[in-house]
């Protein structure tokens, strides 16, 4: 019967650590396909298409500045930078990579910024980054076993 127990007790960390695995490859594949629709920014500015009622336009924080057509498309670089940089931390999520926590929570913050830039068009990304923020503030604890505000440091 001990022998029994243990074996239960033995199993519980095991099933922590792959539900803990499991759920960070979840917000890695959701973290690649965010980034991905970044090339939105850029596809739509050179002329590449883009999704159904997204217009091309040179007004850039919330239809309140007007940069032109060449600072919109060098800012579609950006954009594509980003979408990259996503599939990037994506997969050092995936691997377990030690700098993944740190890389990830300075590209939400960049593409945090991106997205006011990108307002309104880019409303949803801004909530996206938002709430991924907060889900990385709340459950790094738990990933890395200290709080957010010492994990980034």
């Amino acid at each position: 019967m001990t022998a029994r127990l243990f074996a239960k007790g033995a199993e519980r960390p095991q099933a922590r650590a792959r539900h803990a695995r499991l759920s960070l490859r979840v917000f890695a594949v959701f973290l690649a396909l965010h980034g991905l629709v970044h090339v939105v920014g850029f596809t739509v500015p050179w002329g590449l298409g883009g999704p159904r009622g997204v217009g091309y336009s040179t007004l850039i924080l919330n239809r309140s500045v007007e940069v032109g057509d060449t600072a919109v498309k060098l800012l579609g670089f950006v954009w594509l930078a980003a979408a990259f940089a996503f599939v990037m931390v994506a997969v050092m999520i995936w691997r377990g990579h030690p700098w993944a926590l740190r890389s990830t929570v300075a590209l939400l913050i960049g593409s945090l910024v991106l997205c006011v830039i990108g307002l309104p068009g880019a409303v949803m990304g801004l909530a996206i980054d938002v709430v991924l923020l907060v889900l990385l503030a709340f459950a790094s604890e738990k990933l890395v076993g200290r709080p957010a505000s010492r994990a980034v440091r």
